[in-house]
């Protein structure tokens, strides 16, 4: 008779979201950081290397990523307007 064989479970690692940007205006790597404030609902993000810095308001299910995407945004619509 044989014996019964263990089913090998594979468990996926969870894809996590970035935390950390390049920045658009200087190109530094890694060097936009966001820092939320739910409680006043207030998105501060600041580059480390050409100290660009931007306040906006955010919706209380907003992310980093989200907070990132829509002031890349705001750049590009602004650099578009400007040509």
């Amino acid at each position: 008779m044989g014996r019964k064989r263990k089913r090998i479970v594979r468990t996926r690692p969870i894809p996590t979201l970035p935390t950390v940007f390049d920045c658009p205006i200087c190109g530094g790597a890694n060097s936009i950081h966001i820092d939320i404030d739910r409680k006043i609902r207030i998105a501060v993000i600041q580059c480390g290397k050409c100290s660009a810095q931007a306040t906006r308001p955010i919706r209380p299910i907003e992310e980093k990523v989200d907070v990132f995407g829509d002031w890349l945004d705001e750049l590009l619509e602004a650099a578009e307007g400007n040509n």
